[in-house]
């Protein structure tokens, strides 16, 4: 543990640049969305709320068994699917996509927005790129601030005059429009203890058999309405894998993406997802109880670097008042 611990160094301002973010994005919540109906500050628009199981696999080798992945088993799961953009907007529009799985207890199921069905204490938060352009904590912080406080454009310029013009350009390539959430590869990005002395990163590959067909004109809920032609008939699968961390692979930035070919994905689960109707009110309703955060996590699976100590205050702080401002139970 002393080892990984010793690869956590944190930036200068660090705790100031968190609390500055937390304050901004709380104001715009507030301007953006009156009480009663607020939503995420991120990820805001939800494209599926899905229950699926979570299958680990049985015969892993000794060096994969760790934490959830110690011995065969199945969780119950709900699983949300969104957008990243700060303001909802139709699916259409260019976009990364987001997936995040929360693990429940044994029996929670469709009953699980009830007190007595909450997380097993596991959550996955991912993204459909290898890496986050903006990769430490004072990249992020001026993303925050120049887009939400002045311009864009002014963030662009503070990036090419820190030496940083390329972010820009990885942060367009993120954009895209899948033909489906179930179709697409995610990825964690940001690192989490394996254990008590290993580190990695994590991945669902798509295996379904069956793959959406982008239409020639994608409306509003394009994405939405692709998983639920797809569920109608047929399950969706993913290979949940993780990436060991190897010499040189670095904890604090995460935009330096982990070389597969020095260690490829590593295959210690399923997720399942069977056919279901989704497109209800009742879901539409439980995933904005729902909170998902990288800090939700068990011990041996604890986040690492400075992206995942940001988030997970920024989380938790946004959460709560999210929660409180609409007078509604948080479900974690």
């Amino acid at each position: 543990m002393a080892r990984l611990s010793a690869l956590e160094v944190r930036e200068p301002d660090e705790a100031k640049n968190i609390e500055e973010m937390i304050d901004i994005l709380r104001r715009k919540m507030a301007r953006d969305y009156v009480a009663g109906r607020t939503l995420r500050d991120a990820h805001p628009k939800t494209t599926g709320v899905l229950r699926g199981k979570f299958v680990v696999a049985a015969g892993l080798p000794d060096e994969l068994r760790v934490g959830i992945f110690a011995k065969p088993a199945t969780f119950d799961c709900w699983i949300r699917t969104s957008n990243s953009s700060g303001t909802p907007r139709s699916d259409a529009v260019p976009d990364a996509r987001g997936l995040a799985l929360k693990l429940l207890r044994p029996g929670g199921g469709e009953a699980a927005d009830a007190k007595d069905a909450a997380s097993f204490g596991q959550d996955f938060v991912l993204l459909d790129t290898p890496v986050m352009p903006l990769g430490t904590i004072a990249l992020f912080r001026d993303a925050i601030y120049y887009t939400i406080e002045t311009s864009p454009l002014w963030l662009a310029a503070k990036l090419a005059l820190t030496g940083h013009a390329l972010v820009m350009l990885d942060l367009w390539r993120l954009l895209g429009n899948p033909s489906s959430p179930l179709d697409i590869q995610y990825w964690s990005t940001t690192p989490y203890r394996f254990g008590p002395s290993r580190a990695v990163k994590y991945s669902l590959v798509p295996t379904s058999r069956h793959a959406s067909t982008e239409p020639d004109e994608p409306g509003e809920n394009y994405l939405s309405e692709a998983m639920q032609a797809h569920l109608a008939h047929h399950e969706a699968t993913f290979d949940f894998c993780v990436q060991l961390r190897q010499t040189g692979m670095p904890i604090e930035d995460a935009a330096v993406r982990w070389d597969e070919r020095a260690s490829p994905l590593r295959k210690v689960a399923t997720l399942r997802i069977p056919r279901q109707a989704f497109r209800t009110a009742k879901r539409q309703a439980l995933g904005e109880k729902l909170a998902f955060s990288p800090g939700h996590s068990l011990p041996a699976h604890a986040p690492l670097g400075g992206l995942n100590r940001a988030r997970t205050r920024i989380y938790a702080a946004l959460s709560k008042f999210r929660h409180e401002r609409d007078h509604r139970a948080e479900l974690t």
